[in-house]
């Protein structure tokens, strides 16, 4: 797989870049067969590039079972907490689109201390890499 640099590139608006962005990331997960992982981050900056990835025309392009989706960033509180960047991914983007379960790897929150959550993290992170 040939991944290109990217070059700067100035948009006209906050959805233009958004479009821009979610088609770059379906047109490089098409480009290989192997598993691809996709880190997500949170707040709301990205929200919008995810509702682009989960809109008909992107979504019946995108290669969703060998997606694996994990997260770069999670506030420590429960998934379905507003300040919770899983619950804003799953409202943008995971619960519109057939993503397999399997691949959804959420930074637990509930029920561990952040300790306990940083090394489940570590633990899903080595075992997908060994996987491979």
């Amino acid at each position: 797989m040939t991944v290109t640099t990217p070059t700067e590139q100035v948009f006209e608006s906050a959805e233009a870049l958004a479009q821009a962005v979610a088609e770059w990331l379906c047109d490089l997960a098409q480009a290989g067969g192997d598993p691809f992982s996709v880190c997500l981050s949170g707040g709301s900056t990205p929200r919008r590039m995810y509702e682009r990835l989960a809109t008909p025309a992107i979504a019946s392009r995108f290669p969703w079972p060998r997606i694996h989706w994990f997260w770069g960033d999670e506030r420590f509180v429960p998934h379905d907490d507003p300040a919770s960047n899983y619950r804003m991914a799953r409202e943008a983007l995971l619960s519109r689109v057939p993503i397999p379960g399997d691949n959804i790897r959420p930074i637990p929150t509930e029920g561990v201390s952040p300790e306990q959550a940083a090394d489940a993290v570590v633990t899903v992170f080595l075992d997908g890499a060994r996987a491979r």
